[in-house]
């Protein structure tokens, strides 16, 4: 079974969550903060099932509530992958422009923006292009830390009325009094010291946080929520889904659309409004992106690499890899690692 453990690593003097992901390949595959997909850099490394669920576990599962820093740059990375979580996330944008996507939605993330991602909406982000770097504090917690689970008031009332009304979550501009008012109060959350009493600073907090979202929400009742599209999110999870489970087997239009229920034109349709991508296009990315963390994670060869990750030889590999990023793997794979040798 593939597993993930929490490690952490040390930020700007304070401890910051960090994903470790093993792979059940016979063998413990570490993957590192970074990986290349396509065109693209992997800001974060992501651990998903089946359904493109991320599967997080936390310092302390009995208080599910974790921090870290999603750095965006050309050497660690320059993609947040398209994912969901049951978890509620929480960001502020320390530096840069970010495209943010939420569902099938796009935002512009400048310094200084927030964003809160209501559970199980999918979401992503990349680095604008022109922009060199961009850092952005990342909060994720579970509501039942607040609530003390799903039968008691507080989640009826605060967590649960939002479910109703198809929440998925909301922009807060730096420019705005309430943008200020979050961006200062989530870098204040983050900021709180690991000593005794710790927990209770970050539950009282969090209580605030959440009762001025609250509350502005009721505010701007009379504009409507950024709603949850469920039909066409139902189709992206379902045709990722068969994409993970199958990417080393060939996969084709036609396999997808008999998968995932759904037309031809349909599969295009939204591919193109969830990914900005071609389905084929789409499928290289993620195989791409696996064959290059097993790259510098394995010592597998480059016909091992391109079969385990469902390319149909290492000839055709080979080309798309040199197409992107203009060396062969072989060669990638050595200047990859000298660099690394250099900064370690």
């Amino acid at each position: 079974m593939n597993k993930i453990r929490i490690g952490y690593d040390s930020y700007a003097d304070k401890k910051i969550v960090s994903i470790i992901m093993y792979m059940d390949y016979n063998l413990d595959v570490n993957y590192k903060n970074s990986f290349k997909s396509g065109d693209d850099v992997l800001a974060k490394e992501l651990y998903l099932d089946s359904n493109l669920k991320e599967l997080m576990e936390f310092p302390d599962n009995a208080f599910p509530f974790g921090i870290w820093q999603d750095d965006f740059n050309e050497t660690v990375g320059q993609i947040l992958n398209y994912h969901w979580h049951e978890t509620i996330e929480m960001n502020v944008l320390i530096k840069g422009r970010l495209d943010y996507r939420l569902n099938d939605q796009r935002f512009i993330l400048n310094e200084g923006d927030s964003m809160i991602v209501y559970s199980n909406s999918l979401h992503g982000a990349a680095l604008r292009e022109n922009e060199d770097s961009a850092e952005m504090l990342t909060i994720v917690f579970s509501a039942d830390i607040l609530t003390g689970g799903v039968a008691g008031t507080i989640y009826q009332k605060y967590f649960q009325s939002l479910s109703n009304e198809g929440f998925l979550g909301k922009k807060f501009e730096r420019d705005s009094t309430i943008g200020q008012e979050m961006s200062t109060a989530l870098i204040g959350l983050a900021a709180i010291e690991e000593q005794a009493g710790y927990e209770l600073r970050i539950l009282a907090k969090l209580s605030l946080i959440w009762e001025k979202l609250f509350l502005h929400l009721l505010d701007q009742e009379k504009c409507p929520l950024t709603k949850r599209p469920e039909k066409y999110e139902k189709e992206i999870k379902a045709v990722m889904t068969y994409i993970q489970q199958n990417y080393m087997e060939r996969i084709t239009i036609q396999t997808i659309c008999e998968f995932a229920g759904i037309s031809r034109s349909e599969c295009f349709r939204i591919f193109a409004r969830f990914t900005q991508k071609k389905p084929i296009e789409y499928i290289n990315d993620y195989r791409m992106s696996l064959a290059v963390a097993l790259m510098l994670n394995t010592n597998w060869t480059v016909d091992r690499i391109a079969q385990e990750c469902g390319f149909k030889n290492a000839s055709y590999f080979g080309k798309l890899f040199k197409d992107r990023f203009n060396q062969t793997p072989k060669n990638y794979r050595i200047n990859q690692r000298k660099e690394e040798r250099s900064i370690g």
